[in-house]
């Protein structure tokens, strides 16, 4: 028989047992009908789309390019001096002909006034003897000797104005002072550069053509082409130069565009992407750049199936600045996502809002 503290233990456990067995039977009646619940879908994304079609277009490719200044002058100094004068600086606009520069020129002027009067006295004295030459008063040889005298006294005294100018220095075009080499007050050599002046008003594009593709281009050509810091401007010049022997060492043609810049938009030494036409490419897809996707060294697009995404890997053959021409992994009538496609994945849920 058990004692009363067993009895009361049973008890206790029959209670928790009860207890529990209802807290179970709660749960099961509280429980949801998973069959009764509508299943939950995946919200569907906006997206746009264009139908591919396979086209022939232009082979175009961009090429890295040089903007230069038509014309970029490094000036010297033609005579030995000090340095008088400075007339302008860095940046200024200057015409061709204007004085930039002074050199000390009195030991020149001085020489100046002594031909000059040196010249003055030949030429009479030529005068006198050609009258007397003309009446016979005069031998041959003696005219002579005086004509030689007075040729070479004018002749010094042309020369002793040159040494004058020459002490000056004056801008050979319109452009404008990119550097100033030297200052007031300092002493130059001949040969000594003192300036550099650019004219922008007028460039042209340097580039280099492949071996390959050198007959699709000649002088006359229009060609089209950008720069980074505007990437919204299309810019347009003509063909003038096309090298008729490769550089030895790439292999390339150098190649000329000028270019009017009278704005002064364009500047030396920036880096242009010249659009060059080198034929015609043959069943291609051209989509907008914004379709196609960087994947792992890879490149892909999504088309729109059956109101999903589907991820589909392609192949580029050429890039410009807004388009990819794309040269497989696409087929006739594939719908393309072109904008929405940047958070999408495999199998994902769409909804067209727009078809080109």
């Amino acid at each position: 028989m058990m004692n009363r503290k067993q009895a009361t233990v049973r008890i206790t456990l029959l209670a928790i047992l009860g207890l529990v067995a209802a807290l179970i039977l709660l749960l099961m009646v509280l429980k949801p009908n998973d069959k009764e619940l509508p299943e939950a879908k995946e919200a569907a994304v906006a997206v746009s789309t264009m139908t591919v079609h396979l086209t022939n277009s232009a082979d175009i490719v961009q090429l890295p390019a040089l903007v230069g200044a038509n014309v970029d002058a490094v000036l010297s100094a033609e005579k030995s001096g000090r340095i008088q004068e400075i007339n302008v600086d860095r940046g200024d606009h200057v015409k061709k002909g204007q004085l930039l520069l002074q050199i000390d020129d009195r030991v020149w002027q001085a020489n100046l006034r002594q031909a000059n009067s040196a010249a003055e006295d030949a030429r009479k004295t030529h005068e006198r003897f050609k009258q007397l030459e003309a009446s016979g008063a005069v031998a041959e040889s003696e005219f002579d000797s005086i004509k030689k005298a007075f040729i070479q006294a004018e002749s010094m005294a042309e020369e002793a104005k040159i040494n004058i100018e020459q002490c000056r220095v004056l801008s050979p075009i319109t452009g404008t002072i990119n550097d100033r080499f030297v200052e007031v007050g300092e002493y130059v050599q001949p040969g000594i550069p003192v300036f550099q002046v650019v004219d922008t008003a007028s460039l042209k594009i340097i580039l280099q053509i492949p071996e390959k593709d050198i007959y699709s281009i000649q002088p006359g050509d229009r060609m089209t082409f950008g720069v980074q810091p505007l990437p919204d401007r299309v810019f347009e010049g003509e063909v003038t130069f096309v090298a008729v022997q490769a550089d030895g060492r790439n292999n390339t043609f150098r190649t000329e565009i000028a270019v009017d810049n009278a704005d002064g938009t364009l500047r030396p030494g920036m880096i242009a992407q010249v659009e060059f036409k080198r034929g015609e490419n043959k069943n291609m897809v051209s989509l907008p750049m914004s379709a196609v996707l960087p994947s792992k060294g890879d490149h892909i697009v999504y088309l729109a199936e059956d109101g999903q995404a589907t991820r589909r890997k392609v192949q580029i053959d050429t890039i410009t600045r807004k388009r990819a021409l794309i040269s497989g992994g696409l087929e006739e009538g594939n719908r393309v996502i072109v904008e929405g496609n940047r958070t999408l994945s495999d199998g994902q849920r769409v909804e067209i809002k727009e078809t080109e």
